[in-house]
């Protein structure tokens, strides 16, 4: 699933490339996005069989048509058309990184064992700015067994320096 929604992110992202619209379409994807998470019903009616697919899709063009880009409409045709729409919010997320890349951005995934301040968000954020070259964008989230520290995913790189993984390191260096 996540190569189908890559491919079809990839040529979204070619179409906003090639007008001069990677903004456009990107924020147009966020009213989208918007919609379907206060509406989480409305794939479900766009995927559903037991409506035509002329229907579904008279309905994608009646509630965006005019207020996002052509293009993006018309890719959440596509989308329907194909019964591919429930791969939407993937598609929308390989745009973003897609978008991000362009700009020189990466999104690093944080876990840490405690929710991070603002501060400490603040501070890491600015170190791996520093570590990587170029801006960066924290998805930050908790989890408890990893004990304490912190686990950042970036650009493909894990720094995982939580307790949890250097226990396990030591357990491996006890047994060597």
């Amino acid at each position: 699933m996540a190569q189908i929604s890559n491919e079809y992110a990839e040529a979204l992202f070619a179409l906003a490339l090639e007008t001069g619209q990677v903004k456009e379409y990107s924020e147009a994807l966020d009213i989208v996005l918007n919609l379907m998470n206060e509406n989480p019903e409305y794939i479900d009616f766009l995927a559903s069989p037991d409506i035509p697919k002329q229907e579904r899709v008279g309905a994608i063009e009646s509630a965006f048509g005019g207020s996002i880009p052509e293009m993006v409409v018309s890719f959440l045709c596509l989308l329907c058309d194909r019964g591919r729409i429930h791969t939407l919010r993937d598609c929308i997320s390989d745009y973003k990184k897609l978008s991000d890349a362009a700009d020189g951005v990466s999104t690093a995934e944080v876990i840490s064992a405690v929710e991070l301040t603002e501060k400490e968000k603040a501070a890491l954020k600015s170190k791996l700015e520093a570590l990587c070259g170029h801006r960066i964008e924290l998805d930050c989230s908790a989890d408890e067994s990893l004990i304490g520290g912190v686990k950042v995913t970036v650009d493909g790189k894990v720094i995982d320096g939580s307790v949890k993984q250097k226990l396990h390191e030591l357990k491996g260096a006890m047994y060597r």
